[in-house]
């Protein structure tokens, strides 16, 4: 297994990360509220939604881990405990964002063609 590294050393690229997620947490609310308004949306926007949420959820893991082996004195205690808050409030929103549009989506996806087996064609025929 390889080593990764906890929370609290990945402060830089978690907070990142965060703000990626932030912008689209914020493209998911507003695909939700036009989809409330009769637009249609692609399934594709529910899939990278899926996706974030499945990330931050991920995340939230790390973190918790992370300020149970911290002392509460700790240098990036606070760093750590206001990482989980932003990943909480994001999950929260993309989660909403996620019911709406998981109502609302359009599947573009082709539907599935049965084809009824061939007759074996026959030497008389």
């Amino acid at each position: 297994m390889l080593f990764r590294p906890g929370a609290q050393e990945r402060l830089h690229s978690i907070q990142a990360q965060l703000l990626a997620w932030s912008e689209e947490a914020d493209r998911f609310r507003v695909a939700a509220i036009a989809a409330r308004h009769g637009e249609q949306q692609l399934e594709t926007l529910v899939g990278a939604a899926e996706e974030a949420h499945d990330g931050l959820m991920l995340l939230l893991d790390d973190l918790d881990r992370a300020l149970e082996g911290l002392p509460a004195g700790h240098a990036e205690f606070s760093a750590v405990l206001h990482a989980q808050s932003k990943t909480l409030s994001l999950l929260e929103s993309v989660s909403n964002s996620l019911d709406v549009l998981a109502g609302f989506v359009q599947d573009r996806r082709p539907e599935a063609v049965h084809l009824a087996p061939r007759k074996p064609m026959l030497a008389a025929e």
